[in-house]
Order: C-alpha cells, then structure tokens, then sequence
C-alpha cells in the first residue's frame, strides 16, 4: 500500500486579514513536500480550486509541483483534482502543463481530473451545471490523446482543434497515470470501464463504507476501454489525520478532530450556497442537498463540539499516537485500497504540527503497513 499527502491550501480566518498569510502558507507546503519525500511518502496530490476564499487557495498547482520537483527524489506528484471541462482550462494547456512536470520530475506525475461542485467556480467559468460531466468527459479525452499522440484533432461539442502535437512529450508512456475523484459505487464503476483510477475523497465515511464502491471498481476494471491505451487499475482511500508523541495524544486527538469539522463547514458552506434559485438547483448537484453532506452540514451547525467527538468516536479520523493512526490506516488496507491519501492542513493545522505528522507517520506508521 502507498502513502500520500492531500492539500487544498485552506487560509485560516485570522490568517486572512495578514497580507503575507498566503505567501507564508504556499512556502510552508512546499516545505511539507520535501520532507515527506525524505520521509518515504510516495505521493503528494493537490486539488484545483477557484474563488474559495479562506476554504481553498490553490489555483495553481504545477507552480508548487514544479518548486519542489527539483528538490525531490522519489514522491510522486498527483493533481487531484485538475478541472477539465475545457471553460476552465483548454485541453492542450493542461496537456502542455502535465507533460512539462513529467519532463522536470523525471516522469513523477498522476493526473486526477473532476468537474467541481460548487457554483462559485462553475458560474464564475460561465459554466452550465449540467453539462458539466459531459464537458469534463470530453476535456479528459482529450487531454489523454494530446498527452498520448502526435497530431491530435479535436472535434467535440467544446472544443475543435486542426491537428497539432503539444509539447513538451511526456516521459510516461502512454501518458501519466489518469484518475478521477467520486464516491459511490456508481462512480466507480464508470471509472473502472474507462481505465481511470480511483480516488474516494469522501471526507466523513469510515474505510468499511468504501468496500461496496472497491468491489464494483474490481468488478469492471478488467473490461476497461480506455481513453488512450493506458489503464490505471488502482483506488485510494482518503482520511484526515494528526499524529503526535504519547503526551499530547489528547491534545492532537482534538486538534485534528475540531479543525476537520472548521474545514468540512468551510467546504459545505461552498457546495450549497451561490445557486441563483436555491429551490431548484440544478440536477446533476442535486444529490448535495441530500443524504451525509447535508445531514453533516446541519449537525455542524448545530453543535461543532459534538460533531468532533463523534468523529472521534467513530474512527473517521486518523489522529493521535502512531499506534492509533496504525489502526485506522489498517481498516483501508482491509478493505483493499492502494493508496491512502491523507490531509494534514484541514482548516489551517499548523506548520509544525503538520510536519511532525509527516514525521512521525514516516517513521512509525508506514514502515508496519508497508510490511
């Protein structure tokens, strides 16, 4: 099983009003990469988020994967998730962008691809909601080809193109390995009869809820058809976690748990908020209103304090000493995922605590799963 980091580059409140706060955080992170890689993390993966004020300030993550590739030997670099409905960026500069960094890191690069799901950035990219995964479909497609082949020719219903060869190549052949974020079985599904591997970044489900989704992964990823000629037959799970000595077990244990619950309020307030009619939200976000993401949104709002606690209470969180982190990590590797992602700086964790997170889960942690 791998080990990788997650950022969403999230400003704290405070932090916002501190004009160097960003520039603080972004060096801060690159500083967390490099220490990972000397700690044997094998991944480090990075969304793309637009307009998130205080929740998300990471818009550009090839500049932080290009700032650390050269001071790396071994972590991958994974976007997760770049947007490809081609109103957020034309296929052949993301294809341009992923190859340049497969060329500096010597062929270290994945490529997780969604659509986002919050109005902010898709009304503010002037894009219609429901068309969304078609275009993030066809940005894919094309994306896979252009990274894939010479001379590609795009003719959909977004984007045209005569032929051309965008360069630089990459290193990986036939193109880095290509993922998508969901849940679900659903989800799966549809990636695993395309090729793409899969990432659960479902933030308050326990590893066991991801055994139904894995198996229909499984079920179809032997039939694949994919994009252009590369199969990437891997899924990871997903976690928040802080790790610290004995003595501040309790300490950490509640640190960890408070600030995903400041981090998921942030990041539900985005996803339901910002709909020009928010009695009649577009179909394919329907399912936001509905189910764990709104039930979580509620109880958060109506007492943060035990929602903490029954975070704790129910292992969806990996915090305290290595022992306790070891056994929540144990439960994905139990239920068959690849990789396990974890998220450190969930609403604004501090430099140090993360580091020693990093440290501690390097030494203590990964060594036992790995073996």
């Amino acid at each position: 099983m791998k080990f990788g980091l997650f950022y969403e580059m999230y400003v704290p409140p405070d932090d916002i009003k501190d004009p160097g706060a960003e520039a603080r955080i972004i060096r801060e992170t690159v500083d967390q990469i490099v220490y990972a890689d000397q700690l044997g993390w094998d991944y480090v993966w990075l969304t793309e988020h637009h307009f998130l004020r205080q929740f998300s300030h990471m818009s550009a993550a090839e500049v932080l994967f290009g700032a650390a590739a050269y001071a790396t030997e071994h972590i991958r670099f994974g976007f997760g998730l770049a947007l490809t409905p081609p109103k957020y960026n034309h296929p052949v500069r993301i294809a341009e962008r992923v190859a340049m960094l497969d060329c500096l890191s010597n062929g270290r690069v994945d490529l997780g691809t969604g659509r986002s799901t919050t109005p902010a950035e898709l009304l503010g990219f002037d894009i219609d909601p429901d068309e969304s995964r078609e275009m993030w479909e066809e940005g894919l497609e094309a994306v896979a080809r252009l990274l894939a082949y010479e001379d590609v020719s795009l003719d959909g219903k977004y984007v045209t193109m005569p032929p051309r060869t965008s360069l630089p190549r990459p290193v990986q052949k036939p193109h880095p390995p290509l993922w998508v974020g969901g849940v679900g079985p659903g989800n799966a599904e549809r990636a695993a009869k395309r090729g793409l591997g899969m990432l659960f970044f479902a933030v308050n489900t326990a590893p066991e809820a991801l055994a139904e989704s894995i198996a229909a992964y499984r079920a179809n990823i032997g039939d694949a058809k994919p994009y252009a000629g590369g199969v990437n037959n891997q899924v990871a799970g997903f976690v928040n976690s802080l790790c610290a000595e004995p003595e501040k077990r309790d300490e950490v244990r509640w640190l960890a748990a408070t600030k995903m619950v400041e981090h998921t309020r942030h990041g539900s307030h985005f996803m339901t908020t910002g709909w020009p009619d928010p009695d009649n939200v577009p179909a394919s976000y329907a399912h936001v209103f509905q189910g764990d993401t709104m039930d979580f949104k509620k109880a958060i709002e109506a007492d943060p304090d035990a929602v903490a606690q029954g975070i704790l209470d129910s292992g969806m969180v990996a915090a305290g000493t290595p022992d306790d982190v070891l056994e929540v990590l144990q439960r994905f590797k139990d239920v068959g995922v690849d990789q396990v992602i974890v998220h450190m700086q969930m609403g604004g964790v501090p430099h140090d605590d993360i580091m020693k997170t990093i440290e501690l889960m390097g030494k203590e942690v990964l060594p036992k799963l790995r073996s």
